[in-house]
């Protein structure tokens, strides 16, 4: 079912492009003026509050996290009011889970009740098609529809273990569970206000749905007690099944092009 929704995605897309360069070639309402610049740069910043899609059983979403996105945007016109935008982004999100788990100290492992927080930081690649309309007065407005690639590089996580009076440990990296590739679905919108000539401001918002399964952790075997299994080596017993977790998260746009 769900490669179905993404081969609909990608084919949905696909025509979309096709048929924009159609609409260029015979229609004379959308063909550049002579003063529509190729294309044009510009610079973002996106705070975002970002949460884990959860699928594994005794894995529970435990919160969201506000983190933050920035970089450059390069965005070409394909036609007056339609433009391919690209570029990269340096990208800080995660989400909270809670789950039955295991604390481990200088070799000792104890089941406890697990708060985690994960911090995921991504080199984001957007590729994005922007439907803009006319200028009303120095407003123009426009949708947006895409993909973001994201290659991460770092992830931290801070962990409560709540059966052991608490004790939190923090920012304890945990690339290893991560995985190295993510892609993102995204939609928004917004608005843009021109300043002078070619420079405009932007503020919009789009919501970032993640469609692959970014976790590479195993699921702790769980006891009759209903914690998390250790065995007769003193170690934690872990399944054969990996947590299923997905990225999704809503993001405020601002920005500049010039």
């Amino acid at each position: 079912m769900k490669l179905n929704a993404k081969i609909l995605t990608l084919t949905l897309f696909g025509f979309l492009f096709s048929n924009l360069y159609s609409q260029e070639n015979n229609d004379p309402e959308v063909k550049f003026q002579k003063d529509t610049p190729s294309f044009r740069l510009g610079l973002h910043f996106s705070p975002n509050l970002s949460w884990f899609g959860l699928n594994t059983t005794g894995y529970e979403k435990d919160g969201s996290r506000m983190g933050f996105a920035y970089g450059i945007s390069t965005e070409f016109f394909l036609a007056k009011n339609y433009l391919f935008s690209t570029g990269f982004s340096i990208n800080n999100v995660g989400g909270k889970m809670k789950y039955e788990g295991v604390y481990e100290n200088l070799g000792v492992s104890v089941a406890s009740s697990v708060k985690q927080s994960i911090k995921v930081n991504f080199i984001d690649i957007p590729l994005m098609l922007k439907m803009r309309t006319n200028e009303i007065g120095y407003m123009t407005y426009y949708g947006k529809f895409g993909f973001i690639a994201g290659i991460k590089y770092n992830s931290k996580s801070n962990y409560e273990y709540v059966d052991q009076n608490s004790i939190k440990q923090t920012d304890v990296n945990n690339s290893s569970n991560i995985s190295f590739f993510n892609m993102n679905l995204v939609v928004g919108g917004g608005a843009e206000y021109n300043l002078s000539g070619n420079t405009n401001i932007m503020f919009g918002i789009s919501y970032h749905n993640g469609f692959i399964d970014i976790s590479k952790s195993k699921t702790h075997e769980i006891n009759a007690l209903g914690k998390a299994a250790i065995g007769a080596d003193g170690k934690p017993v872990y399944t054969d099944k990996g947590v299923s977790a997905t990225l999704n998260y809503f993001s405020l746009d601002l920005g500049i092009y010039f």
